[in-house]
């Protein structure tokens, strides 16, 4: 009887012992995660040994800092294609051919229409400079009366006066018929209409050649000259001519073939295939620098307040967890925005250990330290 009740009590005593340990094991943790992603640490009590410093969540997507998007504004079709979506290329590589002999015509067409602009322009003004020497030389000649026929007209008269004075004379002592001073004098009035009428003729064809000069080469309160249309048309040919030659001198064009303007970059957005025509509206393709890859994520506006520049953080790629990377904050955007109903602030961070594996549009987890 004595050896069962010692029995009892050591089975009693096992079982308040198993009862303590569990209890002890099943404890909860003080270190809360609070359901907004930031692990919850009062300021009063340094982190355990062992257990995570307080941070933000978010879900960010890998990014390139630098994009460089290949746009063609002149006709082109596509006549090869050297690259495809996601290959990686060096700069000066070839990514496609063109087609652009359409242009080169239009290049060709103005170059030819410009020339023989030029070759009219400096034509009329030849005329103009001949005209205006034409002009100078008979306004001298109707000053100077140097003209042949006019001074030969004006002789004539002069000679005509003079018989007609003498005949006056001897018409008054009777010495010869009137009718003889009729005739002459009829004679000088017919001499006198007619050096008046050369005289006319010559201010007009005076007139008519300054009408000629000022149409060519323009005038006081002359709008339009042939001389002025040629020289305009001809401005702006030389104009057109530098844009289409323009259109064709970028850093990404040699040969007519695209070239990469950017080292070490990705082929993205490609929006062409063989024989496709180019159009100003859609860019051909856009090039993604891998040297600077930055994480952009959205961070919830009631986390901003514990976020700061140059936090360290922690990057995990979706796509293999076993792996990280590590960063700080480098940028937060001024503004907030909204995404999905709820109000976000943009931040960027740094990649600081980026290897190979790491591609841009790659999803990511991030953790922001806050303490």
């Amino acid at each position: 009887m004595k050896k069962k009740g010692v029995f009892f009590i050591i089975l009693l005593l096992a079982g308040v012992v198993l009862a303590g340990f569990f209890l002890v094991k099943s404890k909860p943790d003080t270190g809360q995660k609070s359901k907004t992603g930031v692990t919850d640490v009062t300021a009063a009590e340094e982190p355990a040994a062992g257990k995570e410093r307080p941070y933000i969540e978010a879900f960010g997507l890998v990014k390139a800092t630098t994009v460089t998007n290949l746009n063609i504004d002149f006709p082109a079709r596509v006549r090869r294609l050297y690259v495809k979506e996601g290959e990686k290329v060096r700069s000066g590589q070839t990514l496609l051919a063109l087609d652009v002999e359409e242009y080169h015509t239009e290049i060709r067409n103005t170059e030819y229409e410009l020339q023989t602009t030029l070759y009219e322009l400096k034509k009329v003004e030849s005329e103009a400079a001949e005209l205006a020497a034409k002009i100078a030389e008979k306004e001298e000649q109707l000053a100077t009366e140097s003209a042949y026929d006019l001074r030969q007209i004006r002789a004539d008269l002069a000679k005509a006066r003079q018989d007609l004075e003498k005949k006056r004379e001897l018409l008054a002592i009777k010495a010869i018929p009137a009718s003889e001073v009729s005739e002459l004098e009829k004679t000088v009035a017919d001499l006198h209409r007619v050096y008046e009428q050369l005289r006319s003729e010559k201010e007009d064809e005076l007139k008519r050649l300054k009408n000629e000069l000022s149409l060519l080469k323009g005038g006081s309160g002359t709008a339009v000259t042939r001389i002025g249309m040629l020289r305009q048309k001809a401005v702006l040919l030389e104009e057109k001519l530098a844009l289409l030659r323009k259109k064709l001198d970028r850093d990404f064009i040699r040969n007519d073939e695209v070239i990469a303007p950017l080292d070490n970059a990705v082929v993205s957005e490609l929006g062409y295939a063989e024989g496709d025509p180019v159009t100003p509206e859609r860019k051909v393709l856009s090039l993604l620098g891998l040297d600077n890859l930055v994480v952009k994520a959205n961070i919830a506006e009631e986390f901003i307040k514990d976020l700061r520049l140059g936090a360290k953080a922690v990057i995990t790629p979706v796509a293999d967890y076993s792996r990280t990377y590590h960063g700080k904050v480098i940028s937060r955007a001024q503004v907030a925005i909204k995404e999905s109903g709820e109000t976000v602030v943009p931040v960027e961070i740094s990649i600081e250990d980026r290897d190979e594996f790491l591609l841009p549009n790659f999803n990511v987890d991030v953790k922001i330290y806050i303490d």
